[in-house]
C-alpha cells in the first residue's frame, strides 16, 4: 500500500523543482516529471512505514491516516534529493525526514495515535487457546491402588 501520491508531492514542491530531480537521466530527459522514479520513491518510503508500524497494525491499512501521508511525503522529498547528488539537501529536509522517522517508531511503540481503530490493531502477545482434555483418572476410576 502507498500512503502518498505523486500529487501529494506535487502539494509540498514546485513541478519544476520534481522535475529537476526525477528527469535526470540522460540523454533520454524529457522536461516533465519522471513518475517511475517517484512511484519508485513512493512505494520505498511506504515500505519503510510498513516497516515500522506493521508491528502494531495489520496491513495493508483500509485507509491512509493523514499523519503517514504527511510521512510519505517527507520521506520521499528527502529521498529524491538525495539521490540526486549535485542537489543539496537542506537542514530543513534532513529535519523533516529525521522528525518523520521519530514519529514512525512513537507510533510503533503506541506512544503516537494515528486514529485507527482498535479493530485494525495487532493483539500483543500469544494468542494461546489450550482445551483441557476429560480427565482420564480421578480418584473414583483409580480405586484404592
Amino acid at each position: 500500500m502507498n500512503y502518498c501520491t505523486l500529487e501529494d508531492i506535487l502539494g509540498h514542491i514546485p513541478e519544476s523543482r520534481l522535475i529537476e530531480i526525477t528527469d535526470d537521466i540522460n540523454p533520454s530527459a524529457s522536461g516533465e516529471v519522471n513518475a517511475t522514479v517517484v512511484d519508485k520513491a513512493i512505494q520505498e518510503a511506504s515500505t519503510t512505514i510498513d516497516a515500522y508500524i506493521g508491528k502494531r497494525f495489520k496491513l495493508p491499512l483500509s485507509s491512509v491516516p493523514n499523519v503517514l501521508k504527511m510521512v510519505c511525503v517527507d520521506l520521499v522529498i528527502y529521498n529524491l534529493y538525495e539521490r540526486v547528488t549535485e542537489m543539496n539537501v537542506t537542514e530543513g529536509m534532513k529535519l523533516r525526514y529525521s522528525n518523520a522517522i521519530a514519529l514512525l517508531k512513537r507510533i510503533a511503540d503506541g506512544d503516537s495515535d494515528i486514529g485507527i481503530s482498535e479493530d485494525d490493531q495487532e493483539e500483543s502477545g500469544f494468542n494461546v487457546h489450550v482445551e483441557t482434555p476429560t480427565q482420564i483418572f480421578t480418584f473414583d476410576s483409580m480405586g484404592s491402588l
